[in-house]
């Protein structure tokens, strides 16, 4: 697929699905550019279908930046203004609504919207990216058999349409999947398939295989392997682009510290702090203040672990609230504090 640059190239329907493609991709100075053309040429477009069509892969392209709340404010306007919409742009308004929900962490909605649009899907070729999504959203809300099922719809039909990106994804939230059941070696297998599958050297397909190192990282991690899990964690760190890089070097600084390399610890924890204030980022901000607590100023680790704690619960944080809970209620059962441990292990539940 080439780019279109000029109003000679293609009409703007094709555009649209340009642009569409380039987004589903993560290719983000294509999504940019087709963007700007978009825009400039929509005022000579008549035809309403094309143009709600166009105003909904705008919503799209937004999520694709992390503009979440341009994103919100568009839908509430498309939903207010009210339209009668072909099978495909009511495929897109249920899909690209499930989209924003799911970037808010709202799992549950969002999957909700995903299956609504099911219903609406026109295109094979469209299938592997909207079953990778629900797929995602099963593994969200902690539902592993329907996660799977749906990757494995997804992987086939990448693979019949030779969407690598897609089929590289697939292998990596299986893998995903089996790691939540304790499926290790399945796991492995998978990741490195996922690593495996990546054939280009864009910044795209750069970033999957970051992310595939961080997640094999985690998969030492949780088996307690932790000189293993700091190797991944620090390609993953060290690699460009790597979108999820607070995230990798949180795991690195706590392998570090439990592998006893303190003053390596100490060096990432404090690019952490630093990286997390710059971005204004409190979620991790917590976390690296917790994880300090933990293994340098351990006297405060029980007061700032309750603070931590009830700040992930004031933001609807479950994942963190989940993960910071359990800990927290094993640690007071190790000191045979009952009650205090019931707390937290009810509140990683909830």
């Amino acid at each position: 697929m080439g780019l279109v640059l000029s109003i000679t190239d293609k009409d703007f329907s094709e555009l649209l699905q340009d642009f569409y493609d380039v987004m589903k991709q993560e290719k983000q100075e294509e999504a940019a550019m087709l963007a700007d053309i978009i825009d400039t040429m929509k005022k000579d477009i008549r035809l309403e279908e094309v143009l709600i069509k166009a105003d909904l892969l705008t919503i799209r392209y937004q999520v694709m930046q992390g503009e979440l709340q341009p994103a919100g404010y568009l839908l509430e306007e498309f939903e207010e203004r009210g339209h009668d919409l072909s099978q495909q742009n009511e495929y897109f308004y249920k899909y690209f609504k499930g989209q924003v929900l799911f970037k808010k962490k709202r799992w549950k909605e969002a999957l909700r919207y995903y299956e609504q649009a099911e219903l609406y899907i026109t295109e094979d070729e469209e299938k592997a990216d909207f079953y990778y999504k629900l797929s995602h959203a099963y593994y969200r809300t902690g539902i592993p058999a329907l996660s799977v099922l749906n990757a494995n719809k997804a992987l086939r039909y990448a693979a019949s349409y030779k969407q690598q990106y897609h089929l590289a994804k697939c292998k990596l939230l299986l893998g995903l999947n089996h790691l939540e059941i304790r499926n290790f070696e399945q796991a492995e297998f998978l990741l490195y398939e996922a690593l495996d599958s990546q054939h280009n050297i864009d910044e795209t397909s750069l970033d999957l295989a970051s992310m595939v190192h961080h997640n094999l990282g985690l998969l030492h991690f949780v088996q307690r392997k932790f000189e293993k899990a700091v190797d991944y964690f620090d390609q993953a760190v060290h690699a460009t682009p790597c979108s999820h890089y607070l995230k990798s070097l949180y795991y690195l600084t706590e392998s570090l510290f439990r592998v006893n390399h303190h003053s390596e610890a100490m060096k990432y924890y404090q690019i952490g702090l630093t990286k997390s204030k710059e971005k204004k980022d409190m979620v991790y901000q917590w976390a690296f203040a917790m994880l300090h607590k933990q293994f340098v100023d351990c006297d405060n680790f029980e007061a700032v672990w309750a603070e931590g704690i009830a700040y992930y619960k004031a933001i609807d944080d479950s994942e963190s609230v989940h993960y910071y809970s359990l800990r927290m209620a094993d640690y007071y059962t190790l000191k045979g504090e009952e009650e205090k441990a019931n707390y937290y292990y009810r509140l990683a539940v909830l």
